[in-house]
């Protein structure tokens, strides 16, 4: 059992605050407030991450005890209660209302939104309390309580409950660190149950998941279109790698697989810190990165923010010159085709090309430049990540800064691009 009386002011299991866990996370940034489907009698909360949309239910049970050494019954007892009730509600939501499904139109304040998926999520939390300590009960669901305990109803797949437990939710969270991964974790869930797979819980299922050939599958599917249209010369070989039924048997495979996730899972949060570094560097001047622009940021896939990283750390193999002058460096995104990175490291020399006054007052026209070299096909977003190598001991030790600049790209016009050619000379 883990320990939550962290919190002084959670006094009664009964009144678990589902708002303020969901604020600990990454999905808080993308909390729908104003959706028809949430409130009294709808769906909990809904999230909006890109163009798919979490619907989720929530559900509590507590139970004070006596001693810490709970029998197994009670717990199933409880466990089931919750499935249950969270899938009774969801049947209910389905029969009074037309939920949403893949390819539907959903619009909001500001614009309208084509879905590309739609997930609905039951997740529950059960309590204990012992002598006043509050206890958040690990349990899982597993493919067998489908089955056996409490069948779904998966005849209409558009619109299927995923059941996961509080903790195995958080255990997730934590393991793939960024929105988009989560989401297609979901993905992979959703498959499983609909075709009776079989897997013994879902963190376990996780972990699984990170060190498959699925998991890579996005990566390697933006990066053939990358050769397609010359800007990547061939597909990375430890991507290749990890879908190789060969290299997969090979001696060498678990070693390179456990590497592969340290790396993602210290990469991924790496970029991560120095995002939040900005973000809290920007509100001290009285200055925001705007919130499309966080969002955008945030579900940046675990294997994107590994190349950007990796990107960033080359620096110690780049000459002198470069160091002195700053230099200029490209990634993709491996979770949506259409955005692209701009890595730009600050140059240290006196005079150096690239700093950071260059590119603050100069990234509008180098990202429409660069929009302007792809468009075959178009890019939709546009990044560049400023790095500061500035501030270091003289040891090798380097305290990075990330500064982000953002332009929107576009097809663009015949008009346009005689333009542009008049004035590049190009």
């Amino acid at each position: 059992m883990s320990n939550i009386n962290s919190n002084p002011q959670s006094a009664h299991p009964s009144s678990f605050d589902w708002t303020a866990m969901f604020h600990r996370t990454f999905f808080s940034v993308y909390l729908q407030n104003n959706d028809p489907l949430v409130g009294a009698g709808k769906f909990d909360y809904a999230f909006q991450v890109g163009d798919q949309r979490i619907y989720m239910l929530v559900h509590h049970e507590s139970l004070e005890v006596e001693s810490t050494n709970v029998e197994k019954r009670v717990l199933a007892e409880l466990k089931q209660k919750a499935a249950t009730q969270l899938n009774k509600r969801f049947q209910q939501l389905n029969v009074k209302h037309e939920l949403p499904i893949a390819g539907q139109i959903i619009r909001d304040q500001h614009s309208e939104i084509v879905l590309s998926k739609v997930h609905y999520i039951g997740l529950s939390s059960i309590v204990f309390t012992h002598q006043g300590e509050m206890y958040q009960i690990e349990h899982e669901y597993g493919s067998r309580f489908f089955q056996e305990e409490c069948v779904l109803d998966l005849d209409d797949g558009n619109h299927v409950l995923q059941l996961l437990s509080l903790n195995s939710f958080y255990k997730i969270i934590k393991l793939l660190q960024t929105p988009s991964d989560m989401l297609s974790f979901l993905d992979h869930h959703l498959q499983l149950l609909v075709n009776f797979n079989d897997f013994n819980g879902e963190f376990e299922l996780a972990q699984q998941y990170l060190g498959s050939a699925a998991f890579f599958e996005r990566a390697i599917a933006v990066q053939q279109k990358l050769v397609q249209i010359g800007l990547l010369s061939k597909v990375e070989t430890r991507l290749t790698n990890m879908t190789n039924p060969e290299y997969v048997a090979s001696a060498e495979f678990k070693q390179q697989q456990a590497e592969l996730i340290s790396k993602l899972q210290s990469y991924a949060s790496t970029f991560q810190k120095l995002l939040n570094g900005t973000t809290k560097r920007r509100h001290e001047a009285n200055d925001t990165i705007p919130i499309d622009q966080v969002k955008l940021l945030v579900a940046e896939s675990m294997y994107t923010r590994l190349s950007i990283i990796e990107e960033m750390m080359a620096y110690e193999t780049h000459s002198q010159q470069e160091c002195l002058t700053g230099y200029m460096s490209h990634q993709h995104s491996y979770n949506d085709f259409g955005h692209h990175y701009v890595i730009i490291v600050y140059g240290l020399g006196e005079h150096a090309q690239y700093t950071r006054e260059y590119v603050e007052q100069n990234y509008v026209s180098l990202l429409t430049d660069i929009n302007a070299q792809l468009q075959d096909p178009a890019m939709k977003e546009y990044f560049i990540l400023g790095f500061d190598m500035s501030d270091h001991d003289g040891q090798g030790n380097v305290k990075v800064k990330m500064d982000v600049f953002h332009h929107s790209g576009h097809q663009m016009t015949e008009p346009e691009r005689r333009l542009y050619q008049q004035v590049t000379g190009e």
